[in-house]
């Protein structure tokens, strides 16, 4: 076999490598600066709307009525415009305790949701059969809103021993660059807002006390009840339809092709 062959199947399989890392490393931005009661990881963004406090988690109480919290936004935008496709997807997550007081199933119920519809940029990935529906709400600007019930609910544990409710989103999407969170916000049941919060965690609702600034980029640990990932599908990847990962392959495959004829060309 010529040099020029092997150099050329090496190059592709480098590629198609590089194509699949890149397509299956959706994550979430990680705030700098962040506020003491926020938990940000590449996976998740999660915020703490009481905590009772202890020895891995600061005590956080803004002075809410957890158990009035009828809704939950989350707004989010794309870190780079230029690699926007649509594949955005995950679950804005609800959580409160201890099990010992509250219902188990209440400790980490996932709200579903995958792409978007922005008939602006082409983008039509937004899957309507899950409880979660991403709008466009601006430009590069997508919110999702999640409405309780008895099976997703935030209670009052303000008053219960190693007592937390906390909220946030993950994300486990195909889209091939990071999503920054940029606002959360809690409704009542008449839709006025109850608390919200910017992208590092901090209040921007001015009825709500003001949690401490953390001392460094040290965020509040989440309840070790919560388990590491949701208890629905968690992998990385396109949801049941399977298309975009099929797309993804498809992507590679052409890729690669391009990279075996163009040393073909060069002959």
């Amino acid at each position: 076999m010529k040099i020029t062959k092997i150099l050329s199947a090496v190059a592709a399989a480098a590629v198609a490598t590089a194509a699949v890392s890149a397509t299956a490393s959706a994550t979430l931005t990680i705030p700098t600066g962040i506020n003491s009661g926020l938990s940000a990881t590449t996976g998740m963004w999660m915020v703490a709307l009481y905590n009772e406090g202890g020895d891995s988690s600061p005590a956080i109480d803004y002075g809410i009525d957890l158990a009035s919290i009828a809704s939950i936004s989350v707004t989010v935008t794309p870190s780079d415009p230029d690699w926007w496709d649509g594949t955005f997807g995950g679950g804005i997550i609800t959580s409160c305790g201890p099990a010992s007081a509250t219902p188990a199933d209440h400790n980490w119920p996932s709200n579903e949701f995958w792409g978007v519809l922005d008939e602006d940029l082409g983008l039509e990935t937004l899957a309507t059969d899950k409880p979660v529906q991403f709008v466009k709400t601006g430009d590069l600007t997508y919110t999702g809103t999640v409405t309780l019930d008895d099976s997703n609910c935030i209670y009052d544990v303000t008053s219960l021993e190693g007592g937390y409710a906390q909220v946030g989103i993950q994300e486990w999407g195909a889209t091939m660059l990071d999503m920054t969170v940029t606002d959360l916000t809690c409704y009542d049941a008449a839709g006025n807002v109850i608390i919200s919060f910017d992208g590092a965690g901090y209040v921007d609702s001015d009825n709500a006390a003001e949690a401490p600034a953390a001392d460094d980029n040290t965020a509040a640990t989440v309840d070790a009840e919560a388990p590491a990932e949701t208890t629905t599908n968690t992998e990385k990847g396109s949801p049941d339809t399977g298309v975009e990962g099929i797309a993804a392959v498809a992507g590679v495959a052409v890729v690669a092709a391009g990279a075996v004829l163009l040393s073909k060309k060069r002959k």
